[in-house]
């Protein structure tokens, strides 16, 4: 044997007996994933029956579904290794950046004609007398709590641009959340309330509601919306694991062409599927909660 045949021989060896690079599943048994609450707990339980079992059978370990009372509670959950990925609002995901940045964007939803982004909306009664915001001046105009996105965020910062500051344009009560600010128009609460669909309906809260019998697309009107904003992302901490990473954006990215369904469910609507995403995508979610976030501390 040459000392070159030797030496390779050697390496063969050694590569062989070198152990094989350790996988998520020997550290990580069971996997917590979050959602955020755009229908009840009971609702949302239910929409994910069988997406739960399936995540679980993909990804090979058990998957616990955990929801929260409200947008943040789910990120500190998350923040808190509590669980390890979650589908939130891309306010409540740029206002827990802005305090720890251990968070990041995975992938998102492209809606039913591959956009990837939705509009905040504005929504009355269609048998009521209002047919544009100017109508609506000093009417109760609820928004759901300051960690939604198309709730509270995006109506914020865009009326005040506007020269319309919601908090003296309309009065303006925090609802809790989306099913509520709708049911609230619906039966005479509220005039006016914030919410947050696609173009068509195609996924958001109309669409879940619409599904839920909850309510017809005839009994509301729009009367203003927000240019297209970023998609609900699915995040995870900063440090969790690449490969962890990889696998969860490779289960998202096949969700749709394996089980349309059920990616419907995590998308609350019609969906062409997942697609990666990354910060660059938030910056300027991120810049108004910061911008939100220096006015109220300025006492603006």
């Amino acid at each position: 044997m040459t000392r070159r045949s030797l030496l390779l021989g050697l390496l063969a060896a050694a590569v062989t007996a070198a152990p094989a690079a350790a996988d998520w599943r020997g550290e990580v048994r069971e996997l917590g994933f979050g959602v955020i609450p755009v229908e009840t707990q009971t609702q949302a339980m239910a929409s994910f029956d069988a997406f739960i079992p399936y995540a679980s059978q993909k990804l090979g370990v058990p998957v616990r579904l955990f929801t929260a009372s409200d947008f943040i509670g789910v990120n500190n959950a998350l923040i808190a290794r509590q669980i390890h990925f979650a589908w939130t609002s891309p306010s409540a995901f740029a206002g827990s950046w802005l305090e720890c940045q251990c968070v990041e964007p995975l992938v998102a939803a492209l809606d039913k004609d591959g956009n990837l982004g939705y509009n905040a909306v504005l929504i009355v009664r269609a048998d009521s007398p209002y047919q544009s915001v100017d109508d609506l001046r000093g009417k109760i105009v609820a928004r759901t709590e300051p960690n939604s996105n198309s709730g509270f965020l995006v109506p914020t910062v865009e009326f005040a641009k506007m020269g319309k500051p919601l908090d003296r344009f309309f009065n303006s009560p925090v609802s809790g959340g989306h099913t509520q600010s709708v049911l609230g128009v619906l039966n005479g609460t509220y005039d006016a309330a914030f919410t947050w669909t696609t173009r068509g309906d195609g996924y958001g809260q109309i669409r879940t509601m619409i599904d839920k019998g909850m309510l017809r697309r005839d009994q509301i009107r729009v009367v203003w919306e927000s240019d297209l904003v970023p998609a609900p992302p699915v995040i995870v901490h900063r440090d969790t694991p690449a490969d962890l990473k990889q696998a969860l954006t490779d289960f998202f990215l096949t969700l749709h062409k394996d089980r349309p369904d059920l990616a419907r469910a995590v998308a609350h609507g019609e969906t062409q599927g997942f697609v990666r995403v990354d910060l660059s995508k938030y910056e300027s979610t991120i810049e108004s909660r910061r911008l939100l976030r220096d006015a109220r501390r300025r006492g603006g």
